[in-house]
């Protein structure tokens, strides 16, 4: 579907023939795998990558309406819309294959898809409806803890599936951000993870981070690990989370899971009771505070393998990040404990790729080998990075590196890279 839409925009902007879209269209056909049609289309030197951004900007802004329901106009899914419940909008959002549902007063619906955010064919809603909308799936306990706090942030469950979401008030009125959850755990080889990454899961003991934005696939990168883990050796996990995301079941481990605000009060007071459970490994959702990160660098240091997210874009901000949370007096102290539980950091991004059609993780690997904890211990993670460039042979790498190897794959495009490089001389044009 995505493919004639595509093509049916480049034809009637008049930019290909179409004796060249068949030509290309079977060409992608003979090819195993199969490219995307754009990247065909610029390697034959039809359109450009400039050309590619604007069909699919056009692309996305219709694919509301030619997924939702096919074969009705776009006045008819509107109208559809208007007298939608909140499981049409969670269908729709799962239907498109969307991470995030929006629903505002003041504006239309709108969902994230590979990335982009994309308009619903559905008019403005106004504050009564947002409202509606959104308490249909809340329990008066809940109505009454937003009402109160004026923020609320809740799983739900429902005919359509899981989803994490988050109730606000705002300029325009109310609005309700909606996380698709997915039951089933991703397979490892389908995330695009470096292949040091599985050597994480093979650890006795340590401290593990996966570090990045909101949306940038930590949560499903720990899932993956844990999944490992569970299906290659014999040890307890427990996992801490908010919500929980993927629900991971027993194999060769026994994985306990528990969320915050259901099973468990905070994530300090659920990382202290875990210890007393005779744990082998333990998820944390979000290292969020220092009380919480003091109690997961006990844990790594006295033998268990903890893996927990950040929110940070580096190795070394990763690093300096977790130091400067703590008290002056006590910073010396964490250093020492950081150099020496601290295994590797994974910081990722998730970027469009260039026919729109889905993400690609960049990512940056730092694994602490002894000059990277020597670095830690004085105080100089600003040498981190260039530890990091000498050591690519045993699988680290910078976040530039790997967007690099995306844009010369042809995976991204170049101006994606540029908004996220470091260093932007290193990048250019791929041959």
């Amino acid at each position: 579907m995505e493919q004639m839409l595509f093509g049916e925009i480049l034809l009637n902007f008049h930019l290909i023939s179409r004796p060249d879209l068949d030509r290309c269209l079977e060409l992608q056909q003979r090819l195993d795998p199969q490219p995307p049609l754009g990247q065909i289309l610029i390697q034959q030197g039809l359109i450009d990558e400039k050309v590619l951004a604007t069909v699919l900007s056009v692309q996305n802004d219709e694919l509301g309406t030619s997924l939702f329901e096919g074969g009705k106009s776009k006045h008819e899914v509107a109208r559809t819309l208007e007298r939608a419940t909140i499981d049409d909008f969670l269908n729709t959002a799962r239907r498109l294959g969307a991470s995030d549902l929006f629903l505002s007063s003041g504006r239309r619906p709108a969902v994230r898809r590979h990335g982009i955010l994309c308009d619903l064919p559905a008019g403005v809603l106004t504050f009564a409806r947002a409202r509606e909308l959104l308490f249909s799936l809340l329990t008066e306990e809940q109505i009454r803890t937003y009402e109160r706090e004026r923020y609320l942030d809740v799983r739900v469950k429902t005919a359509r599936g899981r989803f994490r979401l988050n109730v606000f008030r705002h300029y325009d009125g109310i609005a309700g951000a909606f996380r698709v959850l997915r039951d089933e755990v991703p397979a490892f080889e389908e995330l695009g993870l470096p292949d040091v990454v599985r050597e994480i899961a093979d650890l006795k003991n340590g401290l593990v981070l996966v570090t990045g934005a909101t949306g940038s696939g930590k949560s499903t990168t720990l899932s993956a690990i844990v999944d490992l883990i569970n299906r290659n050796r014999k040890l307890h996990i427990i996992t801490l989370e908010d919500p929980i995301e993927h629900v991971i079941k027993s194999e060769r481990s026994f994985v306990s899971q528990r969320e915050l605000n259901t099973s468990v009060t905070s994530y300090a007071d659920a990382l202290r009771a875990a210890l007393r459970e005779d744990p082998d490994v333990i998820v944390v959702g979000e290292l969020r505070d220092p009380q919480t990160f003091a109690v997961a660098l006990t844990a790594a240091e006295t033998g268990h393998l903890v893996l927990g997210t950040l929110h940070t874009s580096s190795a070394c901000s990763t690093v300096v990040r977790v130091i400067d949370q703590f008290p002056s007096e006590r910073r010396a102290h964490v250093r020492t404990m950081m150099s020496s539980v601290l295994r590797a950091v994974l910081c990722q991004e998730l970027i469009p790729s260039i026919d729109g059609e889905r993400v690609w993780l960049a990512a940056e690997v730092l694994t602490v080998i002894p000059a990277v904890a020597n670095l830690i211990r004085e105080n100089r993670e600003w040498q981190i990075p260039n530890v990091m460039q000498m050591n690519r042979n045993r699988g680290m790498r910078l976040m530039d590196d790997s967007l690099m190897e995306l844009v010369r794959a042809r995976k991204i495009a170049l101006d994606q890279a540029l908004l996220r490089a470091a260093d932007r001389s290193r990048f250019t044009v791929p041959a």
